[in-house]
């Protein structure tokens, strides 16, 4: 099992380290064997670069690559969906990376303000289904291709039918699943402590079992926020029409739910026993290096 730490290549991520010494030396004091990064393109002298010039990046560092995901893509043009992950997927090649995380949801700015979906989840898990063979199809990268939930329609681990159903549509022979523990826990409201969440996993997992060998890596994180939730929808919430205000308060309330925090229950340890991944990534949303470090601490402390 490797574990990593996420990173983007964003000046807000990557301003933290000085050098590549810097960011390795930092990641490893957690006992990460290095990263997942989401590339990003690099805005530098009012020119575009690509993620591979990040300065403080060498490419052994990276294990993952985690796509830049459209969340509501359904309506996109095909081609423009394409290029835009055919690019991440060439440079996860490129990096040698050994896996490569994808979401597998539908979701846009009402359905996320409102929780009053437009489609079911077979309908998104389908379309997905056909967008990423024709990603993969033909295609010799050598990379595991990692299909990750959210709480929305699509992947969200609610029911192993739908589960199965994906699995069995996705040609590519090293497809594979991503349980992000947080955005699971995101489906149950009623959840207060991080004892009731590690139960509310191993309930999903009872009912996953033949389909756990495709779990084969974790972002471990946790955010209770069932309260704010049912809190939230208890009154009626409309859409800003100016396209900056509404970009802003549709990400508050997303950032409001999903606050990727260190899980440090004791029973975390048994839950990665359970599922022997081959990668546990730290995902986590800081604001400075000094809050990325206490979070590792306390996340990396809860598997010794």
């Amino acid at each position: 099992m490797k574990t990593t730490m996420n990173l983007t290549t964003l000046t807000d991520d990557t301003g933290r380290f000085t050098s590549c010494r810097d960011l390795r030396d930092f990641y490893q004091h957690f006992g990460c064997a290095g990263l997942e990064l989401m590339p990003c393109d690099i805005r530098k002298d009012d020119q575009v670069l690509p993620p591979s010039a990040c300065p403080v990046i060498e490419p052994d560092m990276i294990i993952g690559v985690h796509a830049r995901c459209i969340n509501d893509w359904m309506e996109l043009d095909r081609g423009f969906l394409v290029e835009h992950y055919r690019r991440q997927l060439d440079y996860a090649r490129d990096m040698q990376a050994e896996y490569v995380v994808f979401h597998v949801t539908q979701v846009d700015d009402e359905e996320g303000f409102t929780y009053r979906l437009k489609h079911s989840d077979e309908e998104v898990v389908l379309a997905a289904c056909d967008l990423i063979n024709a990603l993969l199809d033909g295609q010799d990268y050598p990379f595991y291709f990692l299909m990750e939930n959210l709480w929305w329609a699509g992947l969200n681990f609610k029911n192993p039918a739908v589960t199965r159903l994906l699995i069995e549509n996705v040609h590519y022979e090293k497809k594979g699943l991503m349980l992000d523990t947080g955005h699971f826990l995101h489906t149950d409201h009623e959840l207060k402590t991080q004892k009731e969440a590690l139960s509310c996993l191993d309930a999903m997992l009872d009912t996953h079992r033949e389909l756990l060998p495709y779990i084969k890596g974790i972002h471990l994180q946790q955010s209770l926020t069932g309260a704010y939730v049912k809190e939230w929808l208890k009154q009626p919430h409309t859409l800003p029409e100016d396209p900056k205000e509404r970009f802003r308060q549709v990400y508050e309330h997303i950032f409001a739910i999903d606050k990727h925090l260190p899980f440090t229950d004791p029973g975390v340890k048994e839950l990665i026993r359970r599922l022997d991944p081959l990668y546990v990534t730290y995902e986590y949303i800081s604001h400075s290096r000094e809050e990325l470090a206490e979070f590792l601490e306390a996340g990396s402390r809860a598997l010794q």
